[in-house]
């Protein structure tokens, strides 16, 4: 389902997500301090997809107009996410899939992504659906966490 940035679905899983993966970098915050962007606003977000079972949201991930100061904009994936309890059902594939088909919609040709260096589950999903690593691009340039793909559709 299409949703916005702030439907409250797409919010409880990012809150799963942000539980999850904050305890892998607590170790590193003074490391990260002020090296973070914010999280996107409900402005940048073209669409945010949510998977279903029933009522019960499983999967999320969102497509993000990054406006940049040289006047280059970017598309980027945003908090892709599939609930612990529904991994291995290729959920996040089919996350993936309806980013990259509201990107074509929109006429885009090139997209964009960020990650984390601890987080190899995502790194490793990110290169079997045919993305590339690419230098990391502001705001994510300035942290040593940071790995960031590109893929052109």
């Amino acid at each position: 389902m299409a949703a916005g940035w702030d439907h409250p679905d797409a919010l409880s899983l990012r809150t799963r997500m942000d539980a999850e993966l904050r305890p892998r970098y607590a170790p590193f915050d003074a490391l990260r301090a002020g090296r973070r962007p914010g999280p996107p606003t409900a402005g940048e977000i073209a669409v945010t997809w949510i998977a279903y079972e029933g009522a019960r949201p499983l999967a999320t991930a969102s497509l993000r107009l990054l406006h940049r100061n040289d006047g280059e904009d970017l598309h980027e994936v945003k908090r892709v996410y599939v609930h612990d309890e529904h991994r291995g059902r290729g959920l996040a594939m089919a996350a993936l899939d309806a980013v990259e088909g509201s990107a074509r919609a929109l006429g885009v040709d090139r997209l964009l992504l960020q990650t984390g260096k601890l987080q190899p589950e995502a790194m490793s999903l990110y290169e079997r659906q045919g993305w590339s690593r690419v230098p990391c691009y502001p705001p994510y340039d300035t942290d040593p966490f940071s790995v960031c793909y590109g893929k052109h559709l």
